[in-house]
C-alpha cells in the first residue's frame, strides 16, 4: 500500500476469483452434461423395453382382433341361419361349424404393460421427456384396465348357451369322434337334436346378446391397437 501497489493486488485478486469461478462452472457443466448422459441412457432402455412391450402388444390385438372378426361373422350367419328357418337346407356340418366358430368362440387379447407400470412404480417417469409420448402411455393404461366391463356378462351369455347345448351334445359328433368313441348315432337324431337347439328361443336370444358384446369388445380392441400405433410411434 506503500508503493501504491494496491490496485495491482486488487486486479490480481479478482483475475484469481474469476478464474476459480470459470473452473467451478466448468467442473459443473461436466458434471451436469455427465448426469444428461447418464439420463438419456437410462431412457433409451426404457424407450427399449416400451418398444418391445408395444410390439408384443399389436402382435396380439392383431391376432386377437382377426380371430374376433371370424367369430362374429360366423354368429351372425348362425343367427340368420336360425332365424331364416331355412336350416333344413343346409348341411349338418356347416351347422356345427357355425355353432363352434361363432356361438362357442370367445376372444379378447391379453395385452402386456409391465415396463409401464415399472416405470411408474419406480418413479422415473420423468425421465421420458416426451410429454405426448407420457399421455399416451397414460391413457392406454387406463383403457386397458377399465375396458373389458363386458366381458363377465360375454361369458355369462356363453356358458347359458353351453348349458342348452349340453342337452344334445352327444348327438353333435362327427363320424371321427363317433368312431373314437365307438359311439353310433343315427343321422335323424341328429338332425333332430340340431332342430331342436336351433328353435330354443333362450338360445337364440343369448346368441345375439353375445354377438352384439363381442362386436362392441372387438371396437374397444380396434380403438387399443390406433393408440399402440401411436405410441409406437412417438417411440421410434
Amino acid at each position: 500500500m506503500d508503493k501504491n501497489k494496491t490496485g495491482k493486488y486488487l486486479k490480481y485478486a479478482i483475475g484469481e476469483i474469476i478464474l476459480v469461478v470459470i473452473g467451478i462452472l466448468i467442473a459443473l457443466q461436466i458434471n451436469n452434461w455427465n448426469e444428461n448422459r447418464k439420463l438419456q441412457n437410462e431412457e433409451t432402455i426404457l424407450l427399449k423395453a416400451l418398444k418391445q412391450d408395444f410390439l408384443e402388444n399389436k402382435k396380439r390385438l392383431v391376432n386377437t382382433i382377426e380371430s374376433q372378426e371370424m367369430m362374429i361373422d360366423y354368429s351372425i350367419n348362425f343367427i340368420k341361419l336360425i332365424t331364416s328357418k331355412t336350416s333344413r337346407t343346409v348341411s349338418q356340418d356347416s351347422i356345427l361349424k357355425l355353432k363352434a366358430s361363432g356361438a362357442n368362440s370367445w376372444y379378447r387379447a391379453e395385452l402386456v404393460n409391465s415396463s409401464f407400470n415399472t416405470i411408474i412404480s419406480s418413479g422415473k417417469s420423468n425421465i421420458i421427456r416426451n410429454v405426448s409420448l407420457k399421455k399416451r402411455l397414460v391413457e392406454f393404461s387406463t383403457d386397458m384396465e377399465s375396458g373389458f366391463e363386458d366381458d363377465f356378462e360375454s361369458k355369462e351369455c356363453l356358458l347359458f348357451m353351453n348349458n342348452i347345448s349340453y342337452k344334445y351334445e352327444s348327438n353333435f359328433l362327427n363320424e371321427n369322434e363317433k368312431n373314437y368313441f365307438g359311439i353310433s348315432i343315427p343321422q335323424d337324431s341328429v338332425r333332430k337334436s340340431i332342430d331342436k337347439l336351433l328353435s330354443n328361443k333362450s338360445y337364440l336370444g343369448a346368441l345375439i346378446n353375445k354377438t352384439f358384446i363381442e362386436n362392441s369388445r372387438l371396437g374397444y380392441q380396434k380403438k387399443l391397437l390406433n393408440q399402440v400405433d401411436e405410441i409406437l410411434l412417438e417411440i421410434k
